[in-house]
């Protein structure tokens, strides 16, 4: 008859230690899937930025999309991606960017990730504004090359 009631609560130990380790490892889980996703959104500012060094600047419109990756979290767009020419001082580079003059004061371009929050779901919906967080302002700003122009004066597409 003892052997009965400890059966009893060798159940509720195990309920209450194995709901515990689930919803820890699901924390686990959804946070390492944060890591990942943020680790990706950096990612697609590096393609961004190498896309532009070597690509037109009339094709700076359709950059962000052709970095866009597969694996980009769900809600990240190409309108999170910006691409920008900066001028030897690091200033954003206004103007038309084709016309000769201001093409050639070019010397670098940055990618950077704008207006993007990342919403977590389910388990951990209680962090930040009901699960969303701000993520890090991420940027990379590489050198130019060629600017889609080759030796020959042609240009070449994205």
């Amino acid at each position: 008859m003892v052997r009965r009631k400890l059966q009893g609560v060798t159940i509720i130990e195990f309920t209450i230690v194995s709901t515990a380790l689930l919803l820890l490892v699901m924390g686990v889980l959804q946070v390492g899937h944060y890591v990942y996703s943020l680790q990706v959104v950096n990612d697609m500012t590096r393609v961004a930025a190498r896309l532009a060094t070597v690509c037109h600047v009339s094709d700076k419109d359709d950059i962000p999309t052709l970095a866009l990756q597969d694996n980009a979290p769900s809600d990240f767009t190409a309108n999170n991606l910006t691409v920008e020419y900066l001028d030897s001082d690091g200033q954003v580079i206004s103007g038309t960017l084709t016309n000769d003059d201001v093409f050639t004061t070019i010397r670098y371009v940055r990618a950077r990730v704008v207006n993007y929050d990342y919403q977590f779901s389910g388990l951990l919906n209680f962090l930040g504004d009901s699960g969303v967080l701000t993520i890090p302002q991420y940027e990379t700003t590489l050198p130019n090359e060629n600017l889609g122009i080759f030796a020959d004066t042609s240009t070449t597409d994205c």
